[in-house]
């Protein structure tokens, strides 16, 4: 086991240096400060409900619900994730099509195909996790500052779990994202396939809760309901460990996929062999 991990280790640490990964993390902080000065409190994002903490979904940005302050600043944090999905789905594409020449030294330095893709997925996984949750943490203290409450444990007590849940739903779409650009090998068809499975299906489940009708239940299988659900914290209809369960899942299968397929076409991003 040791002999198959320490390989995968260093492969990602030499893939965490390459330019797109320091690239990504800093425009997703230059966005984050952007949208976080400039936007209006008060404002709502692909959101449905009335503001109400614990029922509503979709993304708040500085919305208060007086009954619960402290969760509704928490929920401000990730009131950009609607508008950074597609920058998150660009940037995992970016890195796809950038580390062909890391896969290409990676074969030859030795790391079979299947690692090789393990250490593609583990990375840009990481890349993106770590790039959303720095931009969390930076909109969690401008909501903070311009919502004139002060910083209390309970706040950071809420914020935390639900930054390590809405983290892996993010990455579980960044994997699927590289999963369908290794299939079909075009950025535009992936792309736009996450992009409108995630806009449609949020949409969907908003009216999906409103009437619940059986031919809508198609939706589960995409990310909007559950990015929806929790960012919003709006945790009555799914829990914390549902959400965190769909984003394992669908990351799981992702990289599996991913690697099947990665070994199938020869390990690198134009199909060709070795």
């Amino acid at each position: 086991m040791k002999r198959a991990i320490h390989p995968i280790k260093a492969d990602m640490m030499r893939l965490h240096r390459m330019f797109p990964a320091m690239f990504g993390l800093a425009l997703m902080l230059a966005f984050g400060l952007l949208f976080g000065v400039f936007l209006k409190n008060g404002t709502t994002l692909l959101a449905f409900g009335n503001s109400v903490f614990g029922e509503d979904i979709g993304f708040f940005w500085n919305v208060i619900d007086l009954s619960a302050p402290d969760e509704s600043l928490v929920r401000s944090a990730f009131a950009g994730t609607s508008l950074f999905v597609p920058l998150i789905v660009c940037l995992a594409i970016l890195q796809e099509r950038s580390y062909e020449e890391g896969c290409r030294i990676s074969l030859a330095r030795g790391l079979n195909r299947f690692h090789g893709a393990l250490a593609h997925a583990f990375s840009s996984a990481l890349i993106i996790g770590a790039a959303y949750s720095a931009l969390c943490l930076l909109l969690f203290a401008i909501a903070i500052a311009r919502g004139g409450q002060n910083y209390a444990h309970d706040m950071l007590a809420s914020f935390l779990p639900a930054m390590i849940v809405n983290a892996v739903l993010v990455i579980s779409v960044a994997l699927e994202t590289v999963t369908i650009y290794r299939i079909t090998g075009s950025a535009v068809l992936s792309g736009a396939a996450i992009i409108i499975g995630f806009v449609m299906s949020l949409t969907l489940y908003g009216a999906f809760l409103q009437v619940p009708t059986p031919s809508l239940r198609w939706i589960f299988l995409l990310p909007g309901p559950y990015l929806g659900a929790g960012c919003a914290l709006g945790y009555s209809d799914m829990g914390q460990l549902t959400l965190l369960g769909y984003g394992v899942a669908a990351g799981c299968l992702s990289v599996l996929i991913y690697a099947l397929v990665t070994c199938r076409v020869g390990g690198v991003l134009n199909g060709s062999s070795d």
